[in-house]
């Protein structure tokens, strides 16, 4: 099963979003940017990655931008042969037009969603990025 981590410093949001994912993820949760850099950076170092991760951008310690930005900055300096970059969708209760630019514009994040996350949005999301097994 394809592995997710759901980074929301609001657990309600995490638990709603990983409840939405559980058909398809095995799904992990952080509540910071902080918490959820050391997960990224262990399982990188391990050998593994995640298929999917879902990340607000508001949180303490480390801002889902900043979060973004360093796991973007890990693949790229650490490519393993055969390895596709993991996709980053940001799931946030922001919706200026500035967030959602700097966000996809830099090409960072793979897909922008508005809280609440609607479950058809999201999975049409999944299927647009070839995250769902075919039936």
């Amino acid at each position: 099963m394809k592995k997710c981590l759901i980074v929301d410093d609001e657990t309600l949001s995490g638990d709603l979003l990983a409840h939405m994912l559980r058909d398809h993820f095995e799904c992990k949760t952080a509540t910071s940017g902080k918490e959820a850099w050391k997960i990224i950076e262990s399982n990188w170092h391990q050998g593994d990655s995640f298929d999917l991760i879902c990340c607000d951008l508001e949180m303490p310690q480390l801002s889902g931008h900043g979060l973004i930005r360093k796991i973007r900055a890990l693949e790229e300096t650490a490519c393993r042969p055969g390895a596709s970059a993991t996709k980053i969708f940001v799931v946030t209760a922001g919706t200026s037009a500035w967030e959602s630019g700097e966000t996809l514009l830099d090409e960072a994040a793979d897909g922008y969603i508005i809280k609440p996350c609607e479950p058809r949005q999201l999975l049409e999301m999944l299927q647009e990025h070839s995250l769902l097994e075919q039936s």
